[in-house]
């Protein structure tokens, strides 16, 4: 009767072991679920990408709109500092459509910490996001 007992009890204990791991799974899962997303009228979709291979950086912004508009993108390349992030280089580019991308490339310290700053505009909406490298 006693081996009954412990074999019962060690059941027990991994029944609830894989209880608390598929609960806390399933909470993260909700969450990222759950996380805010803008509600855009004008604005369809923004894309960015920011990566560091070796001495060189690229960032890649695309910008789509649900309708024909005037359209904007603002690239800045921010270098981490003591006292926060400080801009070292801005690209931008406008046109007027549905569709606006903006690749560049600049050469970096290795040693230093980098993100880029994006502000997309289209029409009167705007948005801004960091991206850090991959």
């Amino acid at each position: 009767m006693s081996n009954i007992k412990k074999s019962l009890s060690v059941v027990l204990i991994f029944t609830m072991l894989f209880s608390v791991f598929v609960i806390n799974t399933s909470a993260n899962t909700v969450e990222e679920e759950n996380a805010i997303m803008p509600r855009f009228s004008t604005i369809s979709a923004i894309s960015t990408s920011f990566t560091i291979s070796g001495l060189n950086s690229t960032s890649t912004v695309s910008l789509s709109a649900k309708y024909s508009t005037s359209l904007y993108i603002k690239i800045e390349l921010q270098k981490e500092k003591s006292t926060g992030y400080e801009t070292i280089e801005t690209w931008t580019k406008s046109g007027t459509g549905t569709m606006l991308a903006l690749e560049e490339n600049r050469l970096i310290n290795i040693f230093s910490d980098y993100r880029i700053k994006v502000t997309c505009t289209a029409g009167s909406e705007t948005y801004t996001v960091y991206d850090y490298p991959d």
